[in-house]
């Protein structure tokens, strides 16, 4: 049975198994009965309270009325507690047609108006709201990312497709072609590999919760750790680090996701550095962050592409993607990550004058060294 069939058939049992009598005609029942009796009670007291005789004398004259007094009686109570029911039951039936809405169309702009005179109900269509955008909001990273993968993965998959007809064509016969097919397509097998890994990093970030009292982490030693060995590996890159702290500071950050941070950073600053190759790193506080600045004098950013440079596959320059070997997820997992602790990712650039990237994270205590 198809999933809509299935729906289709939960939304048929669900219709009949539904009661018959809605919230409003209860609402509208018990009200009536509860002024029929509050009004009972009305008069009893005033027949207590004024006496029998006075009782007997006022319905003699208004008997000639009795009958009309009756009927209007009846009419305004049944009137205004099928106002009052009315006015209760309104959010629920917008709720109730809002969350159709949502499971007609999980995409609809339709949303839960605020109502101003039931506190408890208002609060209930927030939470509504909230739960549709966050669900709208995977359906549309869901459909992204299926659109970024399958674009990413076309091109390689394409040349692995070529190089392989190419060598069950003729070109196994040929020593040449075939060393230089397989060397391609093992080239880019690798950079399928690394999407599939990158993407499952950023799956991760999206997905990272940080608990209420998160691990503290003191910042100088990861930097400087970072720094050294990264020196190691690139030695012909010139390498500066500037420490202006006075002391320790901690921050709430694993200690591994916060390394994992900075060599993203520093391998996308050593990717983009053509000419100039020099790295400087820097450590401060500014106010009750912690700020550590990763800069680079490479190709630099285009004012119109910095707003863009954390969204997901997207590349500066397009045509340094084979160089590089970068699939563009690495600046959004740092974004993701650094948000899920609370703290901000910021990046100045100027066009070939390189750029400078900023991770700023709350201080949570500062201890002199001693």
């Amino acid at each position: 049975m198809s999933c809509g069939a299935k729906m289709t058939e939960s939304k048929q049992k669900q219709k009949k198994n539904s009661p018959e009598l809605s919230i409003q005609t209860i609402l509208t029942l018990a009200l009536t009965v509860g002024f029929l009796l509050l009004l009972s009670v009305i008069l009893f007291s005033l027949k207590t309270i004024v006496g029998i005789h006075i009782q007997d004398a006022v319905l003699e004259d208004i008997s000639h009325w009795w009958l009309l007094l009756i009927l209007v009686t009846l009419f305004w109570t049944v009137f205004l507690a099928w106002f009052l029911a009315q006015l209760l039951v309104r959010p629920v039936k917008n709720l109730q047609k809002t969350m159709l809405a949502f499971e007609e169309d999980p995409l609809t702009d339709s949303r839960v108006t605020p109502v101003a005179y039931n506190k408890e109900l208002n609060d209930l269509g927030q939470v509504q709201n909230y739960t549709m955008d966050k669900v709208q909001g995977l359906i549309h990273s869901q459909q992204d990312f299926v659109s970024d993968v399958s674009h990413e993965l076309r091109t390689p998959v394409a040349i692995v497709k070529g190089h392989l007809e190419l060598l069950n064509r003729w070109g196994k016969d040929d020593p040449e072609v075939l060393e230089d097919s397989i060397t391609s397509s093992l080239s880019e097998i690798r950079r399928m590999e690394t999407l599939v890994n990158e993407m499952l990093v950023l799956t991760r970030a999206e997905n990272l919760t940080v608990d209420a009292q998160p691990e503290e982490t003191e910042v100088t030693p990861i930097l400087e750790r970072v720094y050294h060995d990264l020196q190691m590996v690139h030695p012909d890159f010139s390498w500066t680090l500037d420490n202006a702290l006075d002391s320790s500071a901690m921050v709430g950050v694993r200690s591994d996701h916060l390394e994992q941070l900075l060599i993203i950073l520093i391998d996308n600053a050593l990717k983009y550095s053509t000419s100039r190759k020099e790295i400087h790193l820097a450590l401060a506080l500014a106010g009750g962050w912690v700020e550590i600045g990763v800069q680079d004098f490479g190709q630099g950013i285009a004012a119109e592409d910095l707003d863009r440079v954390f969204d997901r596959f997207y590349r500066v320059d397009k045509a340094r993607v084979h160089q590089t070997g970068g699939n563009g997820l690495g600046l959004s997992i740092v974004k993701k990550m650094v948000a899920a602790y609370g703290g901000q990712v910021q990046v100045e650039s100027a066009l070939g004058s390189g750029s400078v990237f900023r991770l700023r994270f709350p201080l949570i205590k500062e201890e002199n060294n001693q």
